[in-house]
């Protein structure tokens, strides 16, 4: 069960976060608002395929703490939410700017 919960979540969380970052395209790739907006998705979208692999190499083996499973299954599915959050504000913005954000004269 715990295995299995992993797989979902990490799943969830990549293909939320590989979706944010196939839709936005920055014309600015270092800017700070471009840094605000994508970095932080680079970031877990790489620990969640690092976790995956380990996943699939090592297997999932929790430990006899109860606590400290539900620790862990709790801040992935806050990552996750996180995520989520982020795919569907960004969704959002290309529906109400169907030509994208405005660009800096």
């Amino acid at each position: 069960m715990y295995a299995l919960t992993l797989y979902v979540l990490l799943v969830t969380g990549l293909l939320f976060a590989l979706g944010f970052l196939s839709l936005h395209r920055p014309r600015y790739f270092f800017r700070l608002t471009e840094v605000n907006a994508s970095y932080w998705v680079i970031v877990v979208a790489l620990w969640y395929v690092r976790s995956l692999t380990l996943l699939v190499i090592r297997g999932a083996h929790p430990t006899d703490l109860w606590w400290d499973i539900l620790l862990s299954l709790g801040l992935l599915a806050a990552i996750d939410v996180l995520l989520i959050v982020r795919f569907c504000s960004y969704l959002a913005f290309l529906r109400n700017h169907p030509k994208g954000p405005p660009t800096a004269s």
